[in-house]
């Protein structure tokens, strides 16, 4: 299995990006809104805990089906305790794994999000730790623009 690639948050504050005070509507085009900004500090949004936030790049496909893709930054933060269905950071066999975290009755696994890759069901054999929970995860859209517009030529047939 490929390893994640971990970066740890930088301490010093960084430039604020420009926030647009109104929501973008996904739906249905709305009228145009007066034009307000405002500033946000990603690392305010995406962690509580800060000293406890890490941001780690993808390899692997395993969770293509929770719109995870390789080279995805996703934010880890281990002060989270995972609830069944969270994607999770493991640590198997001293590697770095991403799966999601699943437990039925008393038994826990690791499970992927593709049906090429098979459960990691925890017991004597394959022990794995929960190194962090991933409560979000930025995806450059630009590098989805073939697939994208491959399913809008299908469309449009």
């Amino acid at each position: 299995m490929k390893e994640l690639l971990i970066y740890e948050r930088a301490a010093e504050q960084g430039t604020l990006i420009p926030l647009f005070a109104e929501k973008i509507h996904a739906g249905f085009e709305s009228p145009a809104a007066d034009y307000e900004e405002a500033r946000i500090d990603l690392n305010d949004y995406v962690s509580k805990y800060p000293e406890a936030t890490f941001f780690a790049r993808v390899t692997g496909e395993c969770m293509v089906g929770s719109g995870i893709f390789p080279d995805d930054l996703l934010v880890v933060d281990k002060s989270l305790t995972p609830a069944p269905g969270d994607i999770v950071v493991g640590i198997i066999d001293n590697e770095f794994i991403l799966r999601a975290y699943y437990r039925k009755g008393s038994q826990e696994y690791l499970m992927p999000d593709n049906p090429y890759y098979k459960p990691i069901e925890r017991n004597e054999s394959t022990q794995f730790q929960i190194w962090g929970v991933v409560p979000h995860s930025i995806l450059d859209q630009r590098r989805r623009n073939s697939a994208r517009i491959n399913r809008f030529e299908q469309l449009l047939r």
